[in-house]
Formats: structure tokens, C-alpha cells, sequence
């Protein structure tokens, strides 16, 4: 029989390109958000539903994991450092209820397999983040909220473990996400705020920092083909879904004016706060079960440029 999926946050980055990687396995796909996504028009036969829930309501999530073999949770709240750092509660208490609510769910209801998406905040400012070093530290003051609250999410599975003796939820830890679909509107996270910019010609186009922090970046198919990777070898430990390449933010801009094609006018604000040195992903676990990426970041970056510039 074919298995019955549900995927959280379905209309998001990931969750979209979840539910189009599990129709193609021939999965009974359940896709449940609080917005509808109108790439999910083209599914109209009785192997794809989508349900509208509001998963900070216990009682909506029981009911939506009725019957379900595997839960995808990917649903988040996504935004920029500043607008974690500023609004702080945006973040924490959606993010404690969305997760703890759907894990207990899937518990009552006694799926077969779980995968909780955490997140790159759980980590220190490190030059290289290794998945067994979480709780040695804490998360960086810029990430401190939603930081806290993936990694209660995480505690929460390894509860489980303990009390029930429950082995079967994979915990994933993405880099910085990117892909079609993103957020470019107030408070974006760096490429989607870089290329709306860009693209809508604002110069000069002035950027905060000196454009040294390092990042990793993966595109949100990646994202989604580690998630099913997870359950398909049966992931018990953590493991970090990136690139395991960092890139500067002043090459991220020039990257995104070189494709653009036309000359900007770049200036870097010192004044304004850089954010955390480095934040890089140790990619050998992953690597370990076979995960590698395949999207390279310019092409990522020109895909998403062509979405902003025919969607947008």
C-alpha cells in the first residue's frame, strides 16, 4: 500500500517541493498549511488533499495526523536576523507551539516515522557547525529566540526516547534556506532581500556590514530531498543539510549584480551590525548517508531571480 504523508508548512519553500517529491513516489500526500499554494492546482485525484490548519490548535493538529504513516514538519516561521532580534515573540511561541503540538500528535497517533526540520540557529557562532557540539553552547544572541525554540522541538524527540522508548524521528538542521516561493517582502532573509533589490534596480544599493560574514547556503529542493533521505535510511541521529561552502555576503551581492547584467552601485554601511562571523555547516554526517546537494548557488540565485522578475 502506498504510504500516507502529511506535510507541515506545505506551501512554504520546502514543504512545496515535499509535496511534489512525494506525488512522484506515489505517496498518499496529506499537505496541510495555512495558505494554499497554486502550484498544488495540477493535483485534483484522491492521492493529493490540502487542509487547511492552524497548527498553534492542538486539536487541529490530532485531527489532521488521523490516519498518517509519516509526518514532514516543516512549518516555521521564517524572517530576517533583525526582525528575530526585534521581534522576538513573532518567532519563539509560534515556533514551541507548531512543534511540540504536531509531535505529540504524531505520538497519540502512533506514526510509523517522523521528521522534525530544525534549524542552523540551534548552533554557537563557530567556524564549523558539527552536529554533536548543540549542547555544548548556546545559540548566538542573534538567533536566541527561534535558537531556543528549534531546540526545544529537538529535546522534545530525544523525551520521547527516554519515557517511550520511541526510536523514530530524524531531526535535520538546514543551512541558510533559499529557493522559488521565498519571502521578499518586509523582513526577508539575505538572498531574497539582495535580489528584490537588485532586481527592482535600487542604486545605490546599500548594504549593512562590510560584507565579510560567511555563510552556507542550500537550495530548498536539497532541503527536501535530505528530509526524504532521512526516512528512507532511517536517521535517528542529527544531521546538518548544507553545502558545507561558505560565501561571503559581498560575494553573495556580487554574484546577484553579475547576473543581474547591469551596472549598481554597491555601498557597505560599517555602521550597521555585521551579524555573527561565520556560520558554516560540518556536511560529513550528511555526506556519511549519501546527501549531497545538487543546485550550486549561482544557479539557484538566477533561478529565483527569473521567479522574482515572471511571479512578482
Amino acid at each position: 500500500m502506498s504510504k500516507k504523508v502529511l506535510i507541515t508548512g506545505a506551501s512554504g519553500m520546502v514543504g512545496h517541493y515535499l509535496v511534489e517529491k512525494c506525488m512522484d513516489r506515489g505517496y498518499q500526500v496529506i499537505a496541510t498549511d495555512l495558505r494554499y499554494n497554486e502550484v498544488f492546482d495540477k493535483h485534483h485525484d484522491d492521492t493529493f488533499e490540502f487542509v487547511k490548519a492552524d497548527l498553534r490548535n492542538f486539536n487541529e493538529c490530532k485531527e489532521v495526523v488521523k490516519g498518517v504513516d509519516i509526518v514532514f514538519h516543516v512549518a516555521g516561521v521564517k524572517g530576517s536576523p533583525r526582525r528575530a532580534m526585534e521581534r522576538p515573540n513573532e518567532f519563539f511561541t509560534p515556533l514551541l507551539q507548531f512543534n511540540t503540538n504536531m509531535m505529540e500528535a504524531a505520538r497519540l497517533e502512533e506514526v510509523e516515522w517522523y521528521v522534525y526540520t530544525s534549524s542552523n540557529g540551534v548552533y554557537a557562532p563557530s567556524d564549523r557547525m558539527r552536529e554533536d557540539d548543540v549542547w555544548k553552547t548556546s545559540p548566538s544572541d542573534n538567533d536566541k529566540f527561534a535558537g531556543w525554540a528549534k531546540r526545544i522541538g529537538e529535546l522534545q524527540s530525544e523525551c520521547y526516547k527516554v519515557h517511550y522508548g520511541s526510536d523514530n524521528i530524524s531531526i535535520v538542521r538546514p543551512a541558510n534556506i533559499y529557493g522559488k516561493g521565498d519571502n521578499f517582502g518586509e523582513g526577508s532573509m539575505v538572498i531574497p532581500s539582495i535580489i528584490k533589490r537588485v532586481c527592482d534596480g535600487e542604486s545605490p544599493l546599500v548594504c549593512w556590514g562590510d560584507g565579510t560574514p560567511t555563510r552556507d547556503f542550500i537550495h530548498a529542493s536539497d532541503v527536501a530531498d535530505g528530509i526524504l533521505l532521512c526516512y528512507d535510511k532511517k536517521v535517528t541521529e542529527p544531521i546538518n543539510l548544507g553545502s558545507g561552502n561558505g560565501f561571503t555576503i559581498k560575494e553573495l551581492v556580487e554574484t546577484v549584480v553579475d547576473i543581474y547584467g547591469k551596472t549598481l552601485l554597491v555601498e557597505w554601511d560599517s555602521t550597521k551590525p555585521n551579524g555573527d562571523p561565520i556560520r558554516l555547516m560540518d556536511t560529513t554526517r550528511a555526506n556519511k548517508y549519501g546527501f549531497s546537494p545538487t543546485i550550486n548557488l549561482r544557479d539557484g540565485i538566477k533561478e529565483v531571480m527569473n521567479y522574482y522578475n515572471e511571479k512578482l
